[in-house]
């Protein structure tokens, strides 16, 4: 380093999701930057990142907290799944704690569209409770609501998560442990092949599993949907964005200021 220039800027990238990859890719070639993308672990087979992948977890806030202090994190870039509030949680106290600022990617949902049959429900006991008995259902909620379901007998029940092999089909349930298809016509003919009747899911929002609903409002299924919690917008240190060139645009301005 010569000539007084200022070291790059120390960036943790909570990652794991398609606007992730988008931003880490945008920024590794830009040497202001010095990335650390992290992961969760849930995806056996992630795609790869621009940049060092952290694996598994911090332990909690202390755990990151303690990271950014020993890996030098000038700051957090929060683009992680917006039903991952735990994460988010985590990273806007170790934020505060480390006193570094924390830049939140907060993914828009998806909206009704005329003609579609549209409901939201604050929990998947909830939406499993109202299915009407004989239902053909495809549940994309991931592992955490199959049990919720599974426990409907009166149902056909098709789920596709990660990590689910432990699962075996049965008379009444099929269970796919595969990835969102992004091909709105495959996604037409699995739910054609099952017959089903009904699409439950996550409201995650974005492109990157958006072809189910499209699939389902071709088919003129009902879709139902496990509302978000309502993310906090006033978390000191946090600084939130509803659109991924605008957090790229924050992050830019982030490293003309240095």
């Amino acid at each position: 380093m010569t000539g007084g220039a200022k070291p790059p800027i120390r960036l943790l990238v909570l990652a794991g999701t398609q606007e992730a990859r988008h931003v880490l890719a945008k920024l590794s070639g830009d040497l202001r930057f010095d990335l650390i993308a992290s992961l969760a672990g849930a995806t056996p087979s992630p795609l790869p990142l621009a940049a060092p992948v952290h694996t598994g977890g911090f332990g909690g806030v202390e755990g990151l907290t303690q990271f950014c202090r020993e890996r030098s994190i000038d700051a957090i870039i929060d683009v992680t799944h917006p039903f991952a509030r735990h994460i988010s949680r985590n990273a806007a106290a170790a934020s505060l704690a480390a006193e570094i600022p924390c830049l939140a990617f907060n993914r828009p949902q998806w909206r009704a569209e005329p003609g579609d049959q549209w409901r939201e429900f604050d929990s998947w006991q909830e939406m499993a409770a109202m299915i009407p008995a004989g239902t053909r259902v495809f549940l994309a909620g991931g592992t955490a609501s199959i049990e919720v379901f599974a426990k409907r007998e009166d149902i056909f029940l098709c789920a596709r998560a990660l990590n689910i092999s432990e699962y075996k089909d049965t008379a009444t349930t099929r269970f796919l442990n595969a990835m969102p298809d992004a091909d709105p016509n495959a996604e037409i003919a699995l739910f054609r092949h099952h017959r089903i009747e009904m699409l439950c899911c996550k409201n995650a929002g974005g492109d990157a599993s958006v072809a189910k609903i499209n699939a389902a409002r071709s088919l003129g299924i009902p879709i139902w949907l496990l509302a978000r919690s309502r993310a906090q917008k006033d978390v000191p240190n946090v600084e939130f964005h509803d659109n991924v060139d605008c957090l790229l645009e924050a992050i830019s301005e982030m490293g003309s200021v240095r």
